[in-house]
């Protein structure tokens, strides 16, 4: 796949979330996944359509995944505080939460951007 390709699917994939169709956009997002599978930010964006489409337990699994491969994003942990939230599991979410303010906090801010 070229940039051109990839970058009109993950541009489809964004409108199908802004417009209140997560299960097209995860659609989008898992041929991605599938098709890249080093890229991370497809599991991602997966993740996220998994999020909005009300499949926690399979946005969970994939967050998990990403945080056993490495990925400690600040973007992560938010999706995964929401997930758990949303299955109700309190605490967890609250520890998800802690750890998305912390890499927030880690991460490095744009010139001029407020802290």
């Amino acid at each position: 796949m070229n940039p051109d390709q990839r970058e009109l699917l993950e541009l489809l994939g964004f409108v199908f979330l802004q417009n209140a169709r997560p299960e097209k956009a995860e659609t989008v997002f898992a041929a991605l996944a599938a098709l890249e599978p080093r890229n991370t930010r497809h599991s991602l964006r997966l993740a996220l359509s998994q999020v909005r489409g009300g499949k926690h337990e399979e946005a969970l699994a994939r967050l998990d995944r990403l945080l056993e491969a490495g990925d400690i994003s600040a973007a992560v942990h938010l999706l995964r505080g929401q997930a758990l939230a949303r299955l109700g599991r309190g605490p967890e979410a609250e520890r998800a939460l802690r750890a998305y303010v912390a890499a927030r906090a880690a991460e490095p801010q744009p010139e001029g951007a407020a802290p």
